[in-house]
């Protein structure tokens, strides 16, 4: 999958890249399937709120939860919101 994105950041025309430098984006492009929007990374991350340390925090999160998983220190869903229930809704 990431040779095949690699592959698709090759796809846009030196055109559409002078734009995006430009103005960032996003810039809607119409695609065989529908209408697509493209825009730099750092203005997609803009967008979304997201900084250099929420991102690195964000990750360290997700690495924590797989090191919990790995280590057997989760429970199952349904036992735990079958606790939940029986302790807050009468």
């Amino acid at each position: 999958m990431l040779e095949r994105m690699e592959n698709l950041r090759q796809a846009i025309t030196p055109e559409t890249e002078q734009v995006l430098q430009q103005s960032g984006g996003p810039l809607e492009i119409a695609g065989q399937q529908g209408k697509y929007v493209v825009m730099r990374l750092d203005v997609y991350d803009a967008m979304l709120g997201i900084s250099d340390d929420e991102e690195a925090e964000t990750l360290a999160s997700v690495r924590r939860g797989l090191a919990d998983v790995d280590a057997g220190r989760t429970h199952d869903a349904d036992d735990a919101f079958d606790r939940l229930e029986s302790r807050y809704v009468s």
